[in-house]
């Protein structure tokens, strides 16, 4: 399992053939592309799925003016936030209508709401060993054809990142007590009686 950024990012230019680097801050071509890229990755991997190690909750106090329309409160956003995964309000049932626009929840639900969310995770150590595996390979991905000009590379790279995330994805999402499903509709319907 990868403890630090600097070993996600040798992974992935080992995995192009590449020398490690010692430093984000390295003189050197690979060095500045990874210094450069590793936030976007990082983030893009994590706002990808409800990673277990990104996981955090949050309760949110309404703006003190109302939208302009449509909604009837606004909510800020937590700083290191990425993607919502469920909005609950005080009554413990989930807010259903929402929308967010830049960085504000815009909802009819009363103050103040709970939100589940994925959260910014700029601590490697706190990564999975498969989840820094993805990592790598969406950097590798990323870097493959500004460090070597080769398309077929930076396509084979991109195949082998979408394979570790499906993977890391999968056991992510085991390690937790999913959500109860209600059924819906006829299709859900019990038959018989």
């Amino acid at each position: 399992m990868a403890t630090s950024v600097i070993e996600i990012c040798n992974n992935a230019l080992l995995d192009l053939g590449e020398d490690a680097i010692m430093s984000l801050t390295d003189d050197s071509k690979a060095a500045g592309l990874c210094n450069h890229r590793w936030p976007a990755v990082r983030d893009a991997v994590l706002r990808a799925h409800p990673w277990n190690c990104a996981m955090a909750q949050a309760e949110l106090a309404a703006g003190t003016t109302a939208p302009l329309w449509k909604w009837a409160y606004k909510f800020v956003l937590p700083t290191d936030f990425l993607r919502i995964i469920a909005i609950t309000g005080v009554d413990g049932e989930d807010v259903e209508d929402w929308e967010i626009q830049s960085g504000i929840i815009l909802c009819d639900e009363e103050a103040p709401i709970f939100i589940a969310y994925v959260r910014r995770e700029t601590d490697p150590k706190k990564y999975d060993a498969l989840l820094s595996e993805a990592l790598s390979a969406r950097l590798a991905a990323t870097l493959a054809y500004p460090l070597s000009g080769s398309t077929a590379l930076a396509q084979s790279c991109w195949k082998t990142y979408q394979e570790k995330l499906a993977e890391a994805r999968g056991v992510d999402a085991r390690e937790g007590v999913p959500e109860s499903v209600t059924p819906a509709g006829w299709l859900g319907a019990k038959l018989g009686g």
